[in-house]
């Protein structure tokens, strides 16, 4: 089953998120005081300018990371390190923080998740640099995105425990999904996507299904196959989208789609999508002309059908 990274857009996944905070750093890991209720939150989780990444699997908040944008009440990772004074005179800041995820679900790719979707938020919302007081076991993982530390560890005073200053400049960013979204003009939506992983095996689409979102492989490997068998009609990578045909036809998905290897994609809502497309009639014309390729291919390979 995939695991899904998405924007909470409930009460109640807000609430869940809080809870998660509590069960892993009160419960599996012991690092903060309990507070009552079962929830941990601050000042910060009152505000407007505060939002909430909620990592799921099988319809349950597993894992969350807060994000705040910056005002005039400043940002939560002001009480852990002077970061303004590594920053230019002018720059638009996002705090991240707050990140954890139950013991059973962190992997790297779940933690590359969380970070990606706060760079991919930032960039709507026009940040230009995102800090953070991280764990310094996932240092090394965040540099992959682009992240530097600014500072060597330092020791925490609220909790004691042990912390590495960083900072994200939006323009050193490396990643492959924010080249696609930029390139195809789709920054106003990225508040819709999800985030999706799955493992090696595992079924992303089955034919017949409805077909409600589009997706986008940021990295892996997944194979279009005739439904209920193990035939492959062909395989897709990084930077192929796939799923769209249904979402122009309104029909079922019309093949089985399953990871060849581990794959992380984002998911595109239909509205959103289309919404894009009207507003952006030359890659509609894109779209259709990569979906006219593919469906070339297949009569090519495959005459009788």
């Amino acid at each position: 089953m995939a695991v899904k990274i998405k924007l909470a857009r409930t009460p109640k996944q807000i609430d869940e998120a809080l809870k998660v905070r509590y069960q892993v750093f009160c419960q599996e890991d012991v690092k903060l005081c309990p507070q009552e209720g079962d929830r941990i939150f601050d000042r910060f989780d009152t505000y407007n300018t505060t939002y909430h990444l909620v990592v799921i699997f099988d319809e349950v908040v597993v894992g969350t990371m807060r994000m705040t944008l910056d005002s005039d009440v400043g940002v939560p990772a002001d009480e852990f390190y002077d970061f303004r004074a590594h920053l230019p005179e002018e720059y638009n800041l996002l705090s991240a923080g707050m990140y954890c995820v139950s013991r059973p679900f962190r992997q790297q790719n779940i933690a590359l998740g969380l970070i990606q979707m706060s760079v991919y938020f930032s960039v709507q919302h026009n940040i230009t640099h995102i800090v953070a007081p991280v764990n310094p076991d996932i240092v090394n993982l965040i540099k992959r995105v682009g992240f530097k530390a600014i500072s060597d560890e330092i020791i925490d005073v609220h909790s004691g425990l042990p912390i590495i200053p960083v900072l994200l400049n939006i323009n050193d960013v490396k990643d492959f999904f924010m080249n696609f979204a930029h390139q195809n003009q789709m920054y106003n939506f990225i508040n819709s996507y999800e985030y999706l992983t799955y493992d090696e095996g595992e079924y992303i689409i089955y034919a017949g299904d409805v077909g409600d979102e589009a997706f986008v492989i940021v990295s892996g490997i997944v194979s279009i196959r005739f439904p209920g068998t193990e035939k492959v009609i062909y395989d897709m990578s990084e930077g192929d989208v796939f799923g769209e045909l249904a979402l122009f036809t309104n029909t079922t998905r019309s093949a089985d789609v399953v990871a060849k290897t581990k794959v992380r994609i984002m998911a595109l809502p239909k509205s959103a999508f289309l919404v894009h497309l009207r507003n952006n009639p030359d890659k509609a014309i894109e779209f259709m002309r990569s979906i006219g390729n593919r469906l070339n291919t297949l009569t090519k390979n495959y005459p009788g059908l």
